[in-house]
């Protein structure tokens, strides 16, 4: 254009001489040092160099695809941005809203464990979202639901549908069906007198807590190898992050052969549960997740999307201290297993163990030696411990009330806060105290154990290494039910018979 001079970007290598060349050239060097300095104070979110604040965002609760929990316990909410100092968590419920801000030792950026609001009501949902400086996330649904109250001493028992085949050392599994009114159950493996078993049954489970009136021997998808006194979980929407059409079922650990003493594995096998008819699928061993060191008798646990494995019986027969935690992924398959640096206090194997308000439970078991599982041998411990457990870390060790028999072997049935331990072996005459209960205190210890001691609310099983589980369908008078299968028969004059009984509690 006549009059004006374009700028020439070979200037900046030779300037122009004289006076005014050499204001020009100045000026447009200035100019570009402005330019990056804005730029750099525009990426830094202004002047003083501060980053933008970013919005909090909320992944998930408790690891859950359809989170759950009940009033006045903790939960984890998981995702990015929260900050390091605490902000606040809202519980919305219709026109009601609680506002929480948690512990500074529960929130992190990635993390936070609050407790949610007595002031809320159950059974409901509550949306839930995180307030930071960086503005407010998006909302989430947690399902609330109700702590019942029922008195376990109140509790009888009857039998439902016997197991096609007396056993021990077999493990089942509850898994919620596709309706909030079913539910299966899946039972694997065991030892029925001449060896360990491929067997895999699964039967209806119903609200009144017996199950339907023949068991289905699923035989195109046995277990790919015989086993007993193996621990076994389930995963679903409601522990873990799998899709709402998933069902899950572990079987982890345990003995191959009823010969090893006590051998032992560290397989991990997984098979799909269909939860409109309760068919198990096909087994898949997950050979990237296997535990650390082979183990017979471990317990176990899953909450919030991790399940957790303490002690069990190694292979030259002594009993392991160590805890593992894995997490379970979207799509069913595990994660590697991480050795906690808490161990137990001491090895044990044969014990139970249970999550209830963000800890992790372990109750009694066998401290000693032991090379046959299926012996009955001397008492096991009364020992009662829980720690911390979030995002698969599980924290230091904390002891609590003991039980007043020293139990192993055992079962452990718990639901809304109550806990029963029984059946096993222990102390004294078979059958002098076949149950015993306690409860979870506010600050997580156990309140002291009391025996359950009428004739009219004793099972009368009398059994050991049998299977049990609590059912998620609550009963006609909104009561739970707690169910006990199979067995070896405690007689302090072993080896005692093998049991195929199927008991459960028609009251309260």
């Amino acid at each position: 254009m006549a009059g004006r001079r374009m700028f020439d970007s070979s200037k900046l290598a030779e300037p122009e001489t004289g006076f005014n060349g050499r204001d020009r050239s100045r000026g447009v060097v200035f100019l570009l040092v402005l330019l990056v300095v804005a730029g750099f104070l525009v990426s830094c979110g202004g002047s003083g160099g501060s980053k933008t604040t970013p919005v909090p965002s909320i992944q998930n609760i408790n690891s859950s695809t359809t989170p759950s929990s009940p009033l006045g316990l903790p939960i984890e909410i998981n995702g990015s941005g929260f900050q390091s100092a605490p902000g606040k968590v809202v519980f919305t419920q219709n026109s009601t809203t609680a506002t929480v801000v948690p512990n500074s030792s529960g929130w992190t950026d990635t993390g936070i464990v609050v407790t949610v609001p007595s002031t809320l009501t159950a059974p409901a949902m509550v949306s839930v979202t995180v307030v930071t400086s960086g503005g407010t996330s998006n909302a989430v649904t947690l399902n609330l639901i109700q702590m019942l109250t029922f008195n376990v001493n109140n509790v009888t028992w009857a039998q439902t549908t016997a197991l096609p085949v007396a056993l021990t050392g077999l493990r089942a599994a509850v898994v919620p069906g596709a309706s909030s009114t079913s539910a299966f159950v899946v039972v694997t493996g065991g030892y029925d007198g001449t060896g360990n078993q491929t067997s895999v049954y699964s039967n209806t489970l119903n609200p009144d807590g017996t199950v339907g009136p023949s068991w289905v021997s699923i035989t195109t998808t046995s277990l790919p190898t015989t086993l007993a006194h193996h621990t076994m979980v389930e995963a679903d929407p409601t522990n873990s992050l799998v899709s709402t059409s998933s069902r899950f079922v572990y079987v982890i650990g345990g003995q191959q052969n009823s010969t090893d003493t006590p051998g032992g594995l560290t397989s991990v096998y997984q098979a799909s549960v269909d939860p409109t008819t309760g068919i198990v699928g096909n087994w898949t061993q997950l050979t990237n997740s296997s535990l650390p060191e082979s183990l017979v008798g471990p317990a176990a646990a899953i909450f919030n999307g991790q399940i957790y494995v303490v002690g069990g019986l190694r292979a030259d027969g002594t009993p392991s201290p160590n805890v593992y935690s894995a997490p379970v992924n979207s799509d069913g398959s595990l994660g590697t297993w991480t050795k906690q640096a808490n161990v137990y206090p001491s090895g044990v194997s044969f014990a139970t163990a249970f999550g209830f308000g963000g800890k992790l439970y372990v109750i009694d078991g066998d401290p000693s030696n032991s090379t046959d599982p299926n012996a009955e041998g001397s008492v096991g411990t009364n020992a009662v411990n829980f720690a911390s457990a979030s995002r698969g870390t599980v924290g230091a060790w904390t002891a609590t009330a003991a039980t007043i028999k020293s139990r192993k072997k055992h079962i452990t049935w718990t639901a809304f806060g109550q806990v029963i331990a029984a059946e096993g072996i222990y102390q004294g005459l078979p059958g002098s105290l076949e149950l015993e209960r306690t409860l979870v205190n506010s600050d997580s210890t156990l309140a002291s154990w009391n025996g359950i001691t009428s004739n009219t609310n004793q099972i009368g099983a009398n059994v050991y290494n049998a299977a049990a589980f609590v059912s998620p369908l609550l009963s006609p008078t909104s009561t739970p039910r707690f169910l006990l299968l199979g067995g070896q028969t405690f007689t302090m004059t072993p080896p005692g018979a093998l049991s195929s009984t199927v008991y459960y509690n028609n009251a309260p």
